[in-house]
């Protein structure tokens, strides 16, 4: 057996060897082979590359006849030129030309279907990185898709930009470290920085290295809503891109993606009466849908988050005002030497029914400094007659009292409220309603601790997706153990 016939066979063995096609004998014995022949595993680890390069190509309908075709360009491409060319040598120059007319055209058939292999394996990699650029691009739309999908309404994000108390309703974003990510602002953060109103694109891996360091958190909400992004139409993800486009090109980008934002973390919170006529009516009913709503979203923020106060929050508000209604005593002496604060507080004790001394001072807080009118009512007989004439005219609770009480809180629970309200004002309402629960609490001789479902309400809202995302067991633990 000549030579090239050693090497074709060879060549037949290690392509069967490859595709799993060689009996357990004749794989064995191949592997022995490769073990000792340094040619051979030379030679292997040629097929290998070339069979993985073919693997980028689209796959065809194969046959028969086109599997030997594949088989017999990837050996002959590799094989050695100068094994063929010593082949054919003439002394005689008319044999030698007819030679190669007969080689080029016996090369002419192999040629053509290289070059269109490599044609169509560059097409396919160009496709790769393009769809990889595209996904890259997408990212940062995908992150706020939410909030695109309310900016298609233009008219809508300019109104609630108008709005005086709108950038204090909601605080914080959700997934700060995947916003600075995103940003297009040039710092340190960003691996998308705008210029010349272009944005540059980060490298996969690069991006997938920031991910990392992103908390778990905050990572999975972002996973989570680039999975809800993949399973959009094309056409709706075009909406998205545009409107994208839309705001980064705007005068004020940040701003209006910020109020994007927070409309969307409000509107949860919203009831669908609301929502309706702040997304359908426009101009002066509009606006005042928008107060209206701000408005129910702080009661609601103070109702909730007030029942996830700390204990250590409850009784320093209890404290505090105890200390702010002795105050009033001190200085509500008048001209006629009648004190109105103290007669009220007596009024108090006296229609108490013993236990807590205290009771008296938070009681006139209720029915007074916080005018809490469900407290009132829910008396009943303790009024009966009618309270003090000076009942109603005692002044609630002031700007400076509401920030003595705000100043006490422990630092988690300031946190809280910080999350959900940046506006000075607006943290003062909540504050009100966090003070009205914790009297209560102290008036009931208890300090009830919310429900799991209440626990859950209260949570910020990156929590609540991460939970809606674990398995039941880890909810459970979460809400009974806390985060």
């Amino acid at each position: 057996m000549t030579e090239p016939e050693i090497i074709d066979s060879d060549d037949e063995l290690l392509v069967a060897y490859l595709d799993g096609e060689l009996a357990r004998e004749e794989r064995d014995a191949v592997e022995n082979r490769l073990i000792g022949e340094e040619p051979l595993r030379q030679r292997l680890q040629d097929l290998q590359r070339s069979w993985d390069m073919l693997e980028w190509l689209p796959n065809p309908i194969p046959d028969e006849k086109s599997v030997q075709t594949t088989l017999q360009l990837v050996v002959a491409d590799l094989n050695p030129t100068g094994d063929r060319s010593s082949r054919s040598k003439s002394s005689d120059t008319i044999a030698l030309s007819h030679d190669k007319r007969r080689a080029f055209g016996g090369w002419l058939p192999l040629l053509v279907p290289l070059l269109v292999a490599a044609i169509a394996f560059g097409v396919t990699r160009w496709r790769q990185i393009k769809d990889i650029r595209s996904q890259l691009a997408d990212f940062p739309v995908a992150m706020d898709m939410d909030a695109y999908a309310i900016g298609k309404d233009a008219d809508l994000v300019n109104d609630l930009m108008a709005s005086k108390w709108w950038r204090g309703v909601v605080g914080g974003s959700v997934t700060p470290a995947v916003d600075a990510i995103i940003s297009p602002a040039k710092s340190p953060q960003s691996l998308y920085p705008q210029s010349d109103n272009k944005t540059q694109l980060p490298d996969r891996e690069t991006l997938a290295s920031a991910l990392e360091e992103v908390p778990t958190q905050q990572r999975i909400v972002a996973l989570a809503r680039l999975d809800r992004f993949s399973r959009l139409d094309e056409s709706e993800k075009e909406l998205l891109r545009e409107t994208a486009e839309r705001v980064r090109s705007s005068d004020q980008p940040n701003k209006r993606l910020q109020t994007m934002r927070q409309y969307v973390r409000l509107r949860e919170q919203l009831s669908d009466d609301v929502i309706a006529r702040i997304e359908n009516e426009t101009g002066v009913e509009r606006q005042q849908a928008i107060d209206d709503a701000i408005e129910e979203a702080i009661t609601q923020i103070g109702r909730v988050t007030g029942r996830n106060l700390s204990e250590d929050a409850i009784e320093r508000i209890d404290y505090t005002v105890i200390q702010l209604v002795k105050n009033r005593i001190s200085r509500a002496t008048g001209d006629d030497g009648r004190n109105p604060v103290s007669a009220l507080v007596e009024f108090f004790r006296r229609r108490g029914r013993g236990g807590d001394s205290k009771n008296a001072y938070r009681m006139f807080a209720m029915a007074t400094l916080l005018k809490d009118s469900n407290w009132v009512r829910g008396q009943g007989r303790s009024f009966r007659g009618g309270p003090p004439q000076d009942f109603e005219a005692m002044p609630p609770l002031s700007q400076r009292e509401l920030e003595t009480i705000q100043s006490m809180l422990p630092s988690e629970d300031l946190e809280m409220l910080q999350l959900y309200v940046s506006d000075p004002w607006m943290q003062n309402m909540v504050v009100r309603d966090w003070t009205v629960e914790a009297l209560r609490r102290k008036l009931r001789g208890e300090a009830k601790p919310p429900s799991l479902t209440e626990q859950y309400d209260s949570m910020p809202l990156d929590q609540r997706e991460a939970l809606d995302l674990s398995p039941p067991d880890v909810v459970r633990k979460a809400l009974i153990e806390g985060l």
